[in-house]
């Protein structure tokens, strides 16, 4: 299963996401999850991988 959270400007919307987008990867074995967020949001995202 592949999974895009698209979020280009809104750094509370992808902090509340992050839970959500953590326990599918936690539970779902074959979840691809890919973000589209600003680049100053990146290494929020990649420090949750």
């Amino acid at each position: 299963m592949r999974v895009l959270f698209v979020k280009l400007s809104s750094l509370g919307d992808v902090v509340h996401t992050l839970p959500a987008a953590m326990d599918a990867w936690r539970s779902l074995p074959d979840v691809q999850i890919d973000w589209v967020v600003e680049r100053g949001f990146a290494p929020l995202v990649q420090a949750c991988e």
